[in-house]
């Protein structure tokens, strides 16, 4: 039989906020929710559930078995767990001293196929090496979307070879390839490694694709593990979509047009690198906007029982199905070909062989300008993030260009409405565009006359700080018509692999400030999720201000792994109040991972330096 929750609270915390299951604490025989983790507030999406039974969430809570369950645990007074084929859902009552049923423990842990633990051997040792060669990002061109994705071989085959590398070339021109190393294991990724920096090497020299095969040819020839590598190598033309390519022992290039009509292109005769006189045949075709051409490794159509010529026809089946059905706009048709393709090779077992795919979609040469102007008020910031991040969204940028970038934007807007007017009346402009060579270049700017900004030593500055951190150039210019920021950033795109997560579009509502307060007898938890910015950032001052009333000298564990964005306003009232707190005797612990947008910005600024910031509770 359970008891009430005891042993360290901290612990009790770390459960609700961290462990890898969804946990629910529920109150009174009509089990209402009165805590709940990060997990479970997901598993029922927008749904918010404190204060409120759970039976309300009906089908959308995971573990099927759990409603069921619930009333009889509530009744027996005895824990009670169900194996289900995908769960384990475990129920247990928490009971006081007179053995009373006062509310229930019920927690859902996803089951999944999982290996059994194993040493580091020559696969995940090839494995990293793999990753770590492989590019983790791809450039973002105004006419042309991208996307890559890469699955590694099952846990038991050795990872192998297969690359991949896009190129924007001089002269308008965009290289692309996909390779096949013979072989496995650490040698081969390593092999993979030097053929990729080879391609690069010729192509951003603006090398013509016989060059680049030519060079390619030539080192495989002197390295014996290089022998037999396959590959697919074109070069496309931005301007007028012209297609050189040639195949070396690979399978060839599929395009898929803007109706879902799908053609092979013909594979000029080519035996493996390191095979063959020397005189290979190259090939021509044209790419027409809205169409799609597809680069992919043999392991990507390799099929049991099918030949390989059946597992491209199943690939192409597969596009064509993604362009047909495809509604959120041809910039997204790449990377929805590629997520596809993905499932496609999964099928429910894991691969014997790397597969990848590489898919560009080219498009009219338009990416239309971000203009907007706004009155200098703090409550307009809201406003600028959210127009910004549909324009930002629509790039598909990797996520840590995409935080850059809001995180630079709303330091600017802000440092205009602190800064430039006097009075109230005024207006900040933030324009922002794409170049034909992937950067992206944004102006902040208004027309006042800054003012002198209050004397706050050891903290001022750090906006300007985060911004020359985050952005590639970053340039200040005030004159008597007013201040303008300029600043520019080369950004990219993610690439799938079998080890990562592409980060799933934001969510507007998202942004929307929220603090969730508990308390536990070690420590007062403050969770705060959303953006905690100039329009905010009032909001945790006040609700640091509460948590540290009553006398009570329990430490503050503020939580921000779920803040969105973290801009030097937040960071001003977290340095304020952890400053105020100490000289009072009180401990202001701030939680925030190093890969999040809040322990990013942290770590950036120096703040971290001057407060008490743990990776994890």
């Amino acid at each position: 039989m359970g008891r009430a929750i005891g042993g360290d609270p901290a612990d009790v915390a770390r459960a609700f906020e961290h462990l890898p299951a969804v946990v629910w604490l529920l109150e009174g025989p009509e089990h209402i929710v009165v805590a709940a983790n990060r997990a479970a507030r997901a598993s029922v999406g927008d749904l918010d559930l404190i204060g409120m039974p759970i039976r309300l969430a009906g089908k959308a809570l995971p573990g099927t078995r759990l409603l069921d369950m619930l009333d009889e645990v509530y009744r027996e007074g005895r824990t009670l767990s169900v194996q289900e084929p995908d769960a384990l859902v475990t129920v247990r009552p928490l009971i006081d001293a007179y053995d009373v049923v006062t509310g229930l423990v019920a927690q859902v842990v996803v089951l999944a196929d999982q290996p059994p633990p194993f040493r580091r051997d020559e696969h995940e040792v090839a494995l990293d090496l793999q990753l770590a060669v492989l590019p983790h990002g791809l450039p973002v061109l105004p006419e042309i979307s991208m996307a890559a994705v890469y699955l590694p071989a099952g846990a038991n085959d050795a990872a192998g070879g297969d690359w991949f590398e896009v190129v924007p070339m001089p002269g308008g021109r965009l290289g692309l390839i996909v390779g096949d190393v013979v072989g496995h294991g650490p040698r081969a990724s390593a092999i993979m490694g030097q053929l990729r920096a080879i391609v690069a090497e010729r192509m951003l020299l603006g090398g013509e694709l016989r060059d680049v095969v030519n060079a390619l040819d030539t080192f495989a020839r002197s390295a014996p593990e290089a022998r037999g590598t396959t590959v697919c190598v074109a070069v496309l033309d931005r301007q007028n979509g012209s297609l050189a390519y040639c195949t070396r022992g690979h399978p060839p290039p599929l395009v898929v047009g803007a109706n879902g009509d799908t053609r092979v292109l013909p594979q000029p005769s080519g035996p493996p690198l390191a095979f063959g006189d020397g005189e290979f045949m190259f090939a021509d075709d044209v790419l027409w906007p809205g169409e799609t051409i597809v680069l992919y490794s043999d392991g990507a159509v390799e099929r049991p029982g099918r030949t390989i010529v059946e597992g491209i026809g199943e690939l192409a089946a597969c596009a064509a199905q993604v362009v047909r059905v495809n509604g959120t706009g041809q910039r997204a048709l790449a990377d929805r070909i590629c997520q596809s393709g993905l499932q496609l090779i999964e099928d429910g077992h894991a691969p014997h062989d790397d597969a990848s795919l590489l898919a560009v979609t080219v498009l009219l040469p338009f990416v239309d300008p971000l203009v907007m102007a706004v009155p200098a008020s703090p409550e307009k910031l809201t406003d600028v993030r959210r127009e910004l991040g549909r324009w930002l969204t629509d790039l598909r940028l990797m996520e840590e260009d995409l935080v850059a970038v809001e995180l630079s934007v709303i330091e600017a807007v802000t440092n205009s409405i602190e800064h430039a007017y006097a009075e109230p009346g005024g207006t900040v402009q933030v324009e922002a565009s794409l170049d034909d060579i992937g950067r992206l270049h944004i102006e902040v700017s208004d027309t006042g006359t800054w003012k002198k900004p209050d004397d706050e030593p050891g903290f001022r500055g750090r906006g300007m700080l985060m911004m020359r951190e985050s952005m590639d150039e970053m340039r200040l210019a005030t004159t008597s018509k007013g201040t303008v920021v300029e600043m520019c950033k080369t950004v990219r795109r993610p690439v799938r692999t079998g080890a990562t997560r592409v980060a799933p579009a934001r969510d507007e509502d998202l942004d929307d400030l929220r603090i969730d307060m508990m308390s536990l007898p070690d420590s007062l938890w403050l969770t705060v999720s959303g953006a905690l910015d100039g329009s905010s950032a009032a909001r945790l001052r006040s609700a640091l201000l509460e948590a540290a009333r009553g006398g009570s000298r329990l430490p503050i564990t503020l939580v921000l792994d779920d803040v969105t964005a973290l801009g030097s306003a937040g960071l001003r009232v977290l340095t304020e109040q952890g400053r105020r707190l100490g000289d009072a005797g009180r401990v202001l612990r701030v939680v925030a991972s190093p890969n999040s947008p809040a322990g990013n910005v942290l770590s950036i600024s120096g703040v971290d330096m001057l407060l008490d910031v743990r990776s994890h509770a």
